[in-house]
């Protein structure tokens, strides 16, 4: 039977560094990683799945590798707190685990290196072995952030289809990329760590394009578990962040027949269930740059009536905030998704909302 693990947290066990072939390997498991992101602990490895989950170590020497499951998606690193660079896993190998190289020919000292899942896990299912550094290395402390974001969503929050410019091009994992949306943006912007539970094309109560008296496994059941690829494992909720983002309803109410009273109140029952989860968090309610007319307005009625509810509940700690609809003057991702310069556009004033508004600091 698995057990169940805590999020965006230092996994407590053993320390866990031997000696590899070429270096010291350091397991993922090993309490000086720091994990970023929902995740399932198994023997020997990390199963993770939402982009925006991230591993970082910090250590001395000259070199950092990295052993991932092959085939399993798109990755950024960024070493001693570099600009991300952008790597895949797709290299032929039929090993059950590949080795990468992260970094090398440093200058001899302290450095860091952080790998952050950008493409969506749900059918390659990623797994992380651990760290290879040199073999005189020492592996230090984590450094954690203080600031902890969680986002909610879908294909907004993913990045899908960020990095092209013809919105008649479809979906592709080389296309989307989490660090390129409003929420990796954001969480970069604010030096926060990110708890990601996204996927594209899910929904409040109904899935894209679904029967609209609603889906099998929309957001509020998928949510309960620790990864959306294994139904078996609920999650803890053991780490509590201090804001959540919730950017959910394009999915519900973009294709026909939906039921707007049906969606209201799976809206409004989710965030409730959300605050039982984090009593003490600030949590963002956001509208969808994608919805136009009485679509986004059907959201924005859904999310008046969530406000309301809570408030009179006495739970003042629920806000709005609204990004602005999409036009052609900032072009389009994939299937009309936001573009690039759209998310970051989001990103910006979302920061901005949550720093000075949410939390009340002055910028």
């Amino acid at each position: 039977m698995k057990h169940f693990f805590l999020s965006v947290a230092l996994i407590l066990c053993v320390m866990s560094t031997t000696l590899a072939q070429n270096g010291k390997f350091v397991s993922a498991t090993d309490s000086n990683v720091l994990t970023e992101g929902r995740f399932i602990a198994n023997s020997g490895s990390i199963s993770f799945c939402y982009p925006g989950t991230a591993f970082s170590i910090w250590f001395t020497g000259t070199s950092c590798r990295v052993q991932l499951k092959p085939s399993a998606g798109y990755f950024v690193k960024s070493v001693d707190g570099g600009a991300y660079q952008k790597f895949d896993t797709y290299n032929g190998s039929q090993d059950p685990f590949t080795e990468i190289t992260l970094a090398e020919n440093l200058a001899d000292g302290n450095h860091s290196v952080r790998i952050m899942l950008i493409s969506e896990g749900l059918y390659c299912k990623p797994e992380i072995k651990g760290f290879v550094v040199d073999n005189n290395a020492k592996v230090l402390k984590p450094v954690r952030k203080k600031l902890k974001i969680e986002f909610i969503g879908n294909s907004i929050t993913c990045g899908y289809g960020v990095e092209t410019n013809n919105p008649d091009n479809h979906f592709a994992d080389s296309t989307s990329n989490f660090a390129k949306s409003f929420a990796g943006i954001t969480a970069k912007t604010l030096d926060a760590e990110a708890m990601v539970v996204a996927r594209s094309g899910i929904g409040i109560y109904r899935n894209y394009n679904e029967n609209p008296a609603g889906s099998a496994w929309p957001m509020p059941r998928v949510y309960e578990n620790a990864l959306i690829c294994d139904t078996t494992v609920q999650w803890t909720f053991s780490e509590k962040p201090d804001v959540v983002v919730v950017c959910m309803g394009t999915n519900d109410l973009s294709t026909p027949g939906y039921d707007k009273e049906k969606f209201t109140v799976a809206y409004v029952a989710f965030i409730k269930s959300i605050r039982k989860h984090y009593p003490t968090a600030k949590i963002v309610l956001c509208n969808s740059p994608m919805l136009h007319y009485e679509d986004g307005q059907a959201l924005n009625d859904a999310i008046t009536n969530t406000i309301s509810t809570l408030f009179r509940q006495n739970d003042t700690r629920v806000y709005r905030f609204e990004f602005q609809e999409q036009d052609d003057s900032l072009g389009y991702g994939a299937d009309f998704h936001p573009s690039a310069k759209r998310q970051s556009d989001n990103a910006r004033y979302l920061s901005y909302f949550i720093q000075t508004t949410v939390l009340g600091k002055k910028k």
